[in-house]
């Protein structure tokens, strides 16, 4: 009887002890009951480019709109050329609203140059991530329990090292849950809204009014050329003017 308990207590104690070899044993078991339940995870996105008669009246346009279906600007840049005037716009918007928001555009009465909208599925790495996250957080829950029954120092050093290292695993694993969510609960439009300037054409062949412009411009600038020229050398002005002078009344 006594051989009999003292069995008992032996195996008992071997359970108790032997934490981080059982621990290891245990990690499938916890595989199979971590699995979530499976929901679709669409990431939808598109870019846009609009030509615009009135380009202040679209952007107006596209403001109210956004502010209607609670939306906002995640990034909005303007500039202006000898060519154009540019908004640059990137829109996040409620994914169940990103059809409306399309349909606002498309009714708006500008022209649309190019159109490309994309649809991702990534529910089958959310549910990964997800299955492994919830795993990982029970390996963490029971390698700390496990801490105060190590037997060892050596053993010891491996349950924080392995600690440390589902610590990093969580951490990653939630950075990029919380990113998938953020991308499937708001949609991103990207938005080229431009409106192009127009340039004054002139004909090759000048007309009447222009030939005579061009004639007077030309006389005038010669006067001016020979006058600077006469005012270069008046030196020798003054010595033939009164020679002809002298010459012309001589000859009289």
């Amino acid at each position: 009887m006594e051989s009999k308990n003292g069995n008992i207590q032996a195996r008992n104690e071997e359970s108790s002890g032997g934490t981080y070899a059982n621990a290891q044993d245990e990690d499938q078991q916890f595989k199979k009951d971590a699995t979530p339940k499976q929901t679709k995870k669409l990431i939808r996105k598109g870019n846009l480019t609009i030509e615009s008669k009135h380009i202040e009246k679209s952007k107006l346009r596209l403001d109210q709109a956004l502010k209607s279906l609670d939306g906002y600007y995640d990034n909005e840049q303007f500039s202006k050329s000898d060519y154009e005037q540019r908004y640059s716009l990137k829109l996040r918007v409620p994914a169940k609203n990103f059809d409306r928001v399309l349909q606002i555009i498309d009714g708006g009465g500008d022209q649309i140059i190019s159109k490309d909208i994309q649809t991702d599925d990534v529910s089958a790495e959310y549910v990964d991530i997800e299955t492994r996250l919830k795993s990982k957080r029970a390996y963490l829950q029971r390698y700390e329990d496990f801490l105060s029954k190590a037997k060892s120092m050596d053993e010891l050093l491996q349950i924080q090292e392995k600690i440390r290292a589902l610590i990093e695993e969580i951490e990653s694993a939630e950075a990029r849950l919380s990113f998938l969510d953020d991308q499937v609960g708001y949609s991103t439009l990207n938005i080229k809204l431009y409106k192009p300037i127009p340039h004054q054409r002139f004909s090759e062949e000048p007309g009447f009014l222009d030939k005579a412009q061009n004639s007077l411009e030309t006389g005038w600038s010669g006067i001016v050329v020979l006058f600077l020229g006469l005012l270069s050398i008046w030196p020798l002005l003054l010595i033939l003017i009164p020679a002809g002078i002298y010459g012309y009344k001589k000859l009289k």
